[in-house]
């Protein structure tokens, strides 16, 4: 994955270190605490909830994408009963609801949303 410049890059940088500070920065699967990743459950490139942290997973990168037993890209099925078990179906059809809602945001909305991520990693550090 490249990198992106910008706001959109340091919303992703701050997403992806908020999901792995609110599992407590360890695989939310198989609580390995090496080669983390931050999983989207529904893809980035469905802007309304991008940079949103329910909609993101801790993983090892063996199971985000290279474990063929359970993965988030490998065994999509087993991941979404996986995820409908740890945080409910509630939580699951929310989430779906949300990524397939149009969005469109701009340049004060997306600084908004930084913002608020960074209150929410600073936040966490404090506790951690």
């Amino acid at each position: 994955m490249k990198k992106l410049k910008g706001i959109d890059g340091k919303l992703d940088e701050a997403w992806s270190l908020l999901v792995k500070l609110r599992a407590g920065l360890k695989c939310e699967y198989c609580g390995t605490t090496k080669n983390l990743n931050s999983h989207h459950v529904y893809s980035r490139s469905k802007r309304s909830t991008r940079w949103l942290p329910e909609n993101g997973v801790c993983l090892c990168v063996s199971h985000h994408t290279f474990n063929s037993g359970f993965s988030a890209h490998k065994t999509p099925l087993e991941f979404r009963d996986w995820l409908v078990k740890e945080k409910g179906e509630d939580f699951v059809n929310d989430l779906m609801v949300k990524a397939n809602t149009v969005q469109k945001f701009y340049k004060a909305d997306k600084e908004q949303m930084l913002e608020e991520l960074r209150i929410q990693i600073e936040e966490l550090q404090k506790e951690g």
